[in-house]
């Protein structure tokens, strides 16, 4: 279970960021991790990068259900 704590973070953020600060990074970290998953040719790094995708995922629904976005 996400916390808001680890949210930010996951995100790289501090606490006090604006709803925009955090869409801002989840959509810089999601291409950045896309791009690299895409990229890369070793299977294990395609999934770690999966994985810290759906992990941005879940930080994105906890904000959005916490009504931070």
């Amino acid at each position: 279970m996400i916390t808001e704590e680890r949210a930010f973070y996951i995100l790289q953020l501090e606490q006090t960021a604006s709803a925009e600060e955090i869409v801002a990074r989840y959509e810089s970290l999601k291409d950045q991790y896309r791009k690299i998953k895409d990229e890369t040719e070793d299977l294990r790094t395609r999934l770690a990068y999966q994985l810290k995708q759906i992990e941005l995922d879940d930080v994105f629904i906890f904000f959005r259900r916490k009504q931070r976005i």
